[in-house]
């Protein structure tokens, strides 16, 4: 394997390298794919602003085509009361969507509390809430209320930050291979409708900077980067028939939240899926996390997945 060290960029030991799955290649004239996942409940945590309404028009599009119930919840920023005011005129702002969309939007009661919102989550749910740019020295560290729900829900959480509300075109989605990867590979596949998929998977070394003249000089790389591409060639291949729009990508970087946004998307329309491990959210807190970095630095919508480290554990599968 060659290094790529280029001028004016933080380095990188190998560019994004797809790895190519034997069989792999779509036919025009195949019908689509089953997704792997089912999508049963949508939940939108709305307000009256304009980036809610984007956000609810973003949910009542994926509810359409995937044929799951949507409600909608009056939800400010996390803490924050929605007063009784509001209530009308969210009710007839779901009126209007469900009116454009030829779907049923039920809006629901407001939760009180977090706790409140966590208990009425059903298994399989998404929920979907517009970014609320945070203010402040101590808000910009936390990501603001879009970043604190990401880091407490039990389900995974579409945010929304992109002015449109058109299917996507680009979805860049970072597995870590020890953590549930197929679990967030099938949630992409889902979410992302029929866009192709970018598989990425960062493998961090403690000194990527020792590459010189061209050659990676970490004794034994050469052995792991195989070993991990073919463990991400699985994660592709568990997708079954999806497989074949999904390109698997392997890249060597010191910090993976820098890697992700070096290679997101340059135009509209694009997804970011993450993960976020359940195992210890107070070091997330602590440290900050991935989710918490890409969410508060990229232009575009990321779908924030909760996953438990190593096996045994599955998501819901349609």
């Amino acid at each position: 394997m060659h290094a790529v060290d280029n001028a004016g960029r933080r380095f990188s030991a190998l560019d994004p390298a797809p790895c190519p799955i034997e069989g792999a290649g779509t036919s025009a004239s195949a019908s689509p794919a089953p997704l792997p996942l089912a999508l049963p409940y949508i939940t939108v945590l709305g307000d009256l602003s304009d980036a809610s309404d984007t956000a609810l028009r973003r949910a009542a599009g994926l509810a359409a085509a995937h044929g799951a119930r949507l409600r909608l919840l009056a939800f400010g920023a996390l803490g924050d009361a929605v007063s009784a005011e509001q209530l009308p005129r969210l009710r007839w702002k779901a009126r209007r969507i469900a009116r454009l969309y030829q779907l049923p939007i039920e809006v629901g009661d407001t939760p009180a509390r977090l706790s409140d919102l966590r208990a009425g989550l059903r298994p399989g749910e998404l929920v979907v809430t517009h970014q609320r740019r945070a203010s402040g020295l101590l808000a910009a560290w936390r990501g603001g209320a879009a970043a604190a729900l990401a880091g407490r829900l039990p389900v995974p959480l579409l945010v929304v930050n992109e002015a449109g509300w058109r299917p996507y075109r680009q979805v860049l989605a970072a597995v870590d291979l020890l953590t549930q990867p197929e679990c967030l590979a099938r949630w992409a596949c889902t979410v992302a409708g029929e866009a192709e998929v970018e598989l990425l998977h960062v493998l961090r070394q403690a000194r990527p900077g020792k590459a010189r003249f061209g050659q990676v000089a970490q004794p034994g790389l050469e052995l792991d980067l195989r070993r991990h591409a073919a463990a991400l060639q699985r994660v592709v291949q568990s997708l079954g028939p999806q497989a074949t729009r999904v390109r698997p990508t392997l890249a060597l970087g010191d910090e993976v939240a820098a890697e992700i946004l070096l290679r997101q998307p340059d135009t509209g329309d694009a997804l970011i899926v993450i993960g976020r491990s359940t195992e210890a959210p107070w070091l997330d807190v602590l440290l900050g996390s991935v989710a918490r970095s890409v969410l508060r630095a990229t232009p575009h919508d990321v779908l924030v997945v909760p996953l438990s480290p190593g096996p045994g554990h599955n998501a819901s599968a349609g």
